[in-house]
Order: C-alpha cells, then structure tokens, then sequence
C-alpha cells in the first residue's frame, strides 16, 4: 500500500513537471512562430503570400488563446503557425526568384535579339566588301 501511494505520488510529481515543461514548450514554439512571421513579412510575405501568412497569423493567435486557456494543443497549433509561416516566407522568396528570372529572361532575349542584328550587318558588310573586290576598278 505504501508503494502505491508513492506510486501515485511520483505520478502526480511527473505530470505536473509534464505540463509545466509542456507550456514551456508552447511558449518557445510560440515564440519562434512570431519570429518565423516576422521573418516571412521581411521578404514580402505580406504582398508575395498573403493567404498562407493570414493562416500562420491566425494558427499563431489561437495557439496563444490555447496557451493562456491551458489546453494541451497550444504547442501542435504553434508548430503549425510555424510551418505555415516558413511556407509563406518561402513563397515569397520563390515569387521574388521567379521574376528575377523572368526579368533576366527578357534580359537575354534582348540582347540575342541585338547580338543577331549585329550578325546580320556584319553578313551584309562581308557581302558588301566581296562586290567591292569584284567590281573592277574604273
């Protein structure tokens, strides 16, 4: 009997350290979650991708109401506002690429489109120089 009591008591003891390390836990997702959105506003997030930044923000303010209500998914809800939030900055990034590629694209279309001109007058200078070596001289 004695046994189960200290049995019992051990897994109160444990369970209460259990939630104690539970809401530190929830505390430190939460607060990277904040920092991961600030991170994804930097890039653009905001403008480049804004329905995956509003979901990040919204997983981020129920997560916080789950902290401060002391349910057990604070931590799971603050873990998704991260992820959703490091998906947003990276859309953004991704967004950002793309048309820096498209512009380079436009870039070098350019200047083939110039390189080709110069070609051309370069052939039709030849050709020019080859009449002129076959035209007798007067």
């Amino acid at each position: 009997m004695k046994w189960k009591a200290t049995g019992i008591g051990l897994i109160a003891v444990l369970f209460s350290f259990g939630c104690g390390t539970s809401n530190q836990l929830s505390t430190g997702t939460i607060y990277d979650a904040k920092a991961q959105i600030d991170a994804a506003k930097e890039v653009g997030a905001e403008n480049l991708a804004t329905q995956e930044l509003t979901d990040a923000e919204q997983m981020l303010a129920r997560a916080e109401a789950a902290l401060q209500d002391g349910k057990k998914d604070a931590h799971r809800l603050s873990v998704h506002a991260y992820l959703k939030a490091r998906v947003a900055e990276e859309l953004a990034i991704a967004t950002q690429m793309e048309a820096q590629a498209q512009e380079l694209e436009q870039q070098l279309e350019l200047r083939a489109q110039a390189a080709e001109a110069v070609r051309r007058e370069f052939v039709d200078a030849e050709r020019e120089l080859e009449q002129l070596k076959l035209t007798p001289e007067k």
